[in-house]
């Protein structure tokens, strides 16, 4: 028997079997049949819907999804109206999810860790969003999880999808986080548009120049990436030293998000062939951050990084003991810091966290009884009760020439941003050696190659043997996630060489990866020091060509311990991996 159910607007003929019991006056096999059409189309849309909303907020360059997804659900209802309903109920419940899954495959391969559908709990999500539709998303708690989408989804989720269908933009909400961009002035750095309702909006470049320094912040990112190539420009956020791809913005997205950078930060915006840098700060809700902005021509256009640094201060304000020195260096370094005259140096590449352990010595020094002067470049650090001076290398306004005019100020605690010539380490040496103490900043790989770097400035050795108090080596490891973390026996080896009797320590812990670290094992970061403080022994070592095992075993003996060891130290603490300390150190 045939039978026919109403639609909008037109029949549809179901076939049913008439010997069957029947529900509700329906045979019950037509009324099963019909169900499962309806079930599949009801897919097939939400699959299409979400496929057009991750489509969008990640950029996936294929816009044949959308088609396909409404491609299918349109063939389960118009096949369904044939003979063969029965036969293609299984096909398109195939074809369905396969199309959803090549999707996800694709989309996964463009998001961080935390954000992918393909396992266990990217699934549960997925089910979620499709079976909530549109609207349904929600952002990830910022204490416990990364923003659910590192880029795209600080935006409304309504806007995007007008954007998607071409509509008119939505007029920025006034109730959201007040976030605002200023020049290095105090001056707003960009301003907003006006719709035709007199409804304020930002322009799109804007509002992509927002949603990237919002997500960054949110995810905790030191340093963010954006950078052409052949077809789109890749955003990638540097997060606990390590970088990870956040989003892709078109071509055209990305040279607006560059545009409005360098308007920004001062630069010059008819300029593409010149390497420029400037600096502006961003204000996101309660948190301030400077913004360094270097920009640099590439064979694919102009590719932009910036440095965002908290200048509430966060860790540094808080003093040495947050920094992750274990306690023997934390009280030796105290006694240091608190000298009345000499020079101590933080050493370490790029990136090591030096800037931040010298202010941290800094905040434990009383500034209303002291005159602390600083001279950087930049200054990365607004910190109140100090004097702060700016290198401007323009104006000829070097470190030198600036240290020479303010040993005329009466100075008790200098901060040297960095030594990157003889005349300038000279300077500070002579100041040492006059009633100051100089705090400032080096790149060398350890405590003892700060000597021989000194020496390849041309520093005479008897100047680095009175004027230098004590030398940290720095590097910055990845904190285990407390989450995850998964317990193992510690290796013979390991406890032998630290000199720890077995059964005293009966776990340490490695890596796992969950949705509160993105996968990764580890989040946030922790110091490893060395810590070398000059002796009688030391000093005499000290030569134009000195023996650096020498050198090396005279500070093992006046208990300078590695590095490493002092990373493997916090590995039985619970803190990181072997194999993070490994990373990091070797």
């Amino acid at each position: 028997m045939v039978f026919f159910m109403k639609m909008p607007g037109v029949w549809v003929p179901l076939l049913a079997e008439v010997d069957l019991p029947s529900f509700s006056g329906f045979p019950l096999t037509g009324l099963l049949i019909w169900g499962a059409f309806a079930a599949l189309a009801a897919a097939g849309i939400a699959s299409a819907l979400w496929m057009a909303r991750e489509q969008q907020a990640f950029a996936i360059p294929h816009s044949t999804w959308w088609h396909l997804g409404i491609g299918a659900t349109l063939t389960a209802l118009v096949i369904g109206t044939s003979e063969f309903s029965l036969l293609t109920i299984p096909a398109i419940a195939v074809v369905l999810p396969a199309l959803v899954g090549g999707f996800a495959r694709e989309r996964d391969k463009l998001v961080p860790p935390a954000e992918r559908v393909l396992t266990r709990d990217g699934l549960k999500r997925l089910l979620q969003g499709i079976r909530n539709g549109p609207g349904s998303a929600k952002p990830a708690a910022a204490s416990a999880e990364p923003p659910k989408s590192m880029l795209d989804r600080a935006r409304d989720l309504g806007n995007s999808l007008q954007q998607f269908a071409g509509k008119k933009k939505a007029a920025v909400p006034k109730d959201g986080p007040a976030f605002t961009l200023l020049k290095k002035d105090g001056q707003p750095a960009l301003g907003q548009l006006t719709d035709d309702d007199g409804e304020d909006m930002m322009s799109n470049n804007v509002k992509n120049l927002q949603d990237v320094i919002v997500a960054a912040m949110k995810a905790g990112a030191t340093d963010v990436h954006i950078e052409p190539h052949e077809k789109q420009y890749f955003v990638r956020f540097r997060i606990d030293g390590v970088l990870k791809n956040a989003s892709l913005l078109s071509m055209d997205d990305g040279k607006g998000v560059i545009s409005s950078l360098k308007v920004a930060a001062d630069m010059d915006i008819s300029e593409r062939r010149r390497p420029q840098d400037g600096t502006f700060a961003a204000i996101f809700e309660t948190a301030k951050y400077d913004v360094r902005a270097a920009s640099t021509p590439t064979s694919y256009g102009e590719k932009m990084v910036l440095r965002l640094l908290n200048s509430s201060g966060g860790v540094m304000k808080q003093g040495l003991g947050n920094i992750g020195l274990r306690p023997p260096i934390l009280e030796q370094l105290r006694e240091v810091i608190h000298k009345p005259y000499g020079m101590f140096l933080v050493t370490g590449p790029t990136g090591s966290g030096k800037t931040t352990t010298v202010y941290a010595s800094l905040s434990e020094i009383d500034a209303q009884q002291h005159n602390i002067t600083t001279i950087e470049d930049p200054v990365e650090y607004r910190l109140d009760g100090i004097t702060q001076i700016a290198v401007n290398a323009a104006a000829d306004v070097t470190f030198a020439s600036i240290l020479r005019s303010v040993l005329r100020q009466d100075p008790d605690v200098l901060l040297v941003g960095e030594i990157r010539d003889k005349e300038t380490a000279e300077i500070a040496c002579q100041a040492a050696l006059t009633g100051h103490f100089v705090f400032t900043t080096l790149h060398a790989n350890d405590t003892v190659a700060t000597i021989t770097r000194l020496l390849d400035l041309g520093l005479d050795p008897m100047l680095i043997q009175t004027a230098v108090t004590a030398v940290l080596g720095q590097r910055l490891a990845r904190r285990l996630c407390e989450r995850c973390k998964e317990p193992y026996p510690p290796p013979d080896e390991l406890l032998k060489r630290l000199g720890v009797k077995p059964g005293v320590v009966q776990q340490i812990y490695r890596e796992k990866g969950c949705d509160a670290c993105g996968g990764t094992g580890y989040k946030g970061r922790l110091g490893l020091h060395e810590l070398m403080v000059m002796n009688n022994d030391i000093r005499k070592l000290i030569t134009a060509d000195p023996a650096i095992n020498e050198l090396k075993a005279a500070t093992r003996k006046a208990g300078t311990r590695s590095l490493q060891t002092d990373g493997l130290l916090k590995v039985l603490r619970g803190l990181t991996s072997v194999n993070e300390v490994n990373r990091v150190t070797t």
